[in-house]
This record gives structure tokens, C-alpha cells and sequence, in this order.
């Protein structure tokens, strides 16, 4: 669901110059080198700001019909100009740790989109029940269980009149707001500007911890605190909004990470461009 200016021009104009510049990787700004667009609430204060002050999580619970918010994760997706890189199809559901619907991507972005350079969605895909193979650093030293599949090439759907993808132009402060289950995917960026977009994930009131060895791992949370059928809570999955008008606040929301690293250190490649070519070979395969 699209939703029209949910963030002022003040909330742009706090994060956009950050972003692109962790975008631009010119700068050390303490994050994660495996993860250098990802939890940057954890120690850039104007990313915290927005996770625990902002209307995005209460825009969420409106939408999903949840009465409480709790925050997950941040994370960046930026395009440079005129490249062609691309986000292969996938859904989220089968990378996080949990079972229920209520986990939406709060996909804003602090650049003006096109449809060219737009996150792409399949309507009505959301309702589809499909537990997808993830493509995570640790399903990919896995061996695929029989009754999970690869995620699917859809574009020989384009062809399909009774498929709709939707694509949106967009300003900065607009809010895109992706179900879990929704088959989504990005384009290059044929335009000659930055395309860049934060994303927040949020908890809803149906989320309960489900860990798998599959899943993607989290900073600070241990699958052993993740306690089957238990919610989400704790410093590390703060309330930040609730219809009666409760939150945890940031005071326990931890700063910084538990390990060191080397400043110079390279960013590993990005899971998704990393697993493109095995996901083709697969459908190739599976196509035979």
C-alpha cells in the first residue's frame, strides 16, 4: 500500500544527506561491514530518531490493523545513477525468524522515484502461502529442504495480461508499505540521480519468534533468545508506538555492536546480487 507524505520535509532533509552518503561508502560511520546499510539506529542518531519519534510506526499499525509497533531493524537500498543492477524476484517471509504476517517493510524513500527506478510489486501476491527458499548467507550453506522451492523468475509473467505489477512514482516522505509475502523486485536506475530509500521493519501483534537455521541473522539477537511462540520483546524489540499511547523509548535500544572490526575492512558483495546467478541456474534446472 501506497501512502502519500506520512513524513514531513524536515524527516528528508534530517536523513538525506546521511544516506547518501552511507550510500556513497566514502565514510566510516561504525556500521556493520558484512551489513553497511543495516542497523544504522544503533549508532547514528538521527536514524534513531526516526525509528522512536517518527510517524512511520504508527502508520504501519493503521494499515495492518496491529495495536502495538515493535522495532526490528533499519536498513538502506540506494541505486547509484545509471546503473544497472538489479534486486532479483523474492518475498521477506521465509528471512525472518518469526511466524505471522505482521512484518511488514516500511519502504520511504528520501529521493524522488520513477517508475523506472521504482520497487516493483505483483498484486495480490501477498495471499499467496508460499514458503519460499531464502537466499540468505545461511541458507546458502544449506541444502534446500524438498518441501521449500526457489524463489521464482517472474518475468515471463510480464506477458501474463492477468498479472499486474505495480510500480509507483514517488517523493521523499511517501511510505510504501510491503506485506511479507509480497513478491517484489528492483530495476537499475536508468536516471542520473541517486535513488535512495530507508526501510524500516516493524513487529505487529501477530508476530511470534519462529527461528530457523535458514533465517537471516540479526545483531544482538541469538537464536536462543528466541523463544518459539514467545513475542518479540525486550531492549532489542522496543514498543515504539501503541493505540494506547505506550513505548518503551530508546534509553535501553542498544548503541553500538558487540564485536570490532577494521575501519578499511570491504563490505562483502550483496546477498541478493550474490545469489542472482545461482537463482537463474536453478530455474534453468528446474525448467529442464
Amino acid at each position: 500500500m501506497l501512502l502519500r507524505q506520512v513524513c514531513h520535509r524536515d524527516w528528508v532533509d534530517l536523513l538525506q544527506p546521511l544516506a547518501l552518503r552511507i550510500a556513497a561508502g566514502e565514510e566510516d560511520f561504525g556500521l556493520l561491514p558484512s551489513y553497511p546499510g543495516r542497523y544504522m539506529a544503533r549508532g547514528i542518531p538521527e536514524f534513531r530518531k526516526l525509528v522512536f519519534e517518527s510517524p512511520l510506526a504508527q502508520a504501519a499499525c493503521e494499515v495492518m490493523g496491529s495495536k502495538e509497533a515493535h522495532f526490528f531493524f533499519d536498513e538502506i537500498f540506494a541505486k547509484p545513477p545509471q546503473s544497472d543492477e538489479k534486486t532479483i524476484w523474492h518475498t521477506d517471509r521465509m528471512g525472518w525468524p518469526v511466524s505471522g504476517k505482521m512484518v511488514p517493510s516500511l519502504w520511504m524513500p528520501l529521493t524522488n522515484v520513477s517508475k523506472a527506478n521504482s520497487l516493483e510489486c505483483i498484486a495480490g501476491s501477498h495471499s499467496q502461502d508460499v514458503r519460499y527458499w531464502l537466499f540468505s548467507p545461511n541458507a546458502r550453506k544449506m541444502i534446500k529442504p524438498p518441501d521449500r522451492v526457489p524463489h521464482p523468475d517472474c518475468e515471463p509473467l510480464r506477458k501474463d495480461p492477468s498479472v499486474q505489477f505495480l510500480t509507483w512514482d514517488m517523493e521523499p516522505g511517501d511510505l510504501l508499505i510491503v506485506h511479507p509475502w509480497t513478491l517484489h523486485y528492483s530495476h537499475g536506475n536508468p536516471t542520473d540521480n541517486w535513488r535512495i530509500a530507508v526501510s524500516l521493519r516493524m513487529f505487529g501483534d501477530d508476530i511470534r519468534w519462529d527461528p530457523r537455521p535458514d533465517c537471516v541473522n540479526l545483531a544482538g539477537i541469538s537464536f536462543d533468545e528466541m523463544i518459539p511462540g514467545e513475542r518479540p520483546r525486550g531492549a532489542l524489540c522496543p514498543l515504539v508506538w501503541s493505540a494506547d499511547g505506550r513505548s518503551d523509548g530508546d534509553a535501553n535500544y542498544p548503541r553500538g555492536f558487540a564485536t570490532n572490526w577494521s575501519a578499511k575492512r570491504k563490505a562483502s558483495v550483496n546477498e541478493y546480487d550474490t545469489f542472482a546467478e545461482e537463482l537463474r541456474k536453478q530455474n534453468a534446472s528446474v525448467a529442464k
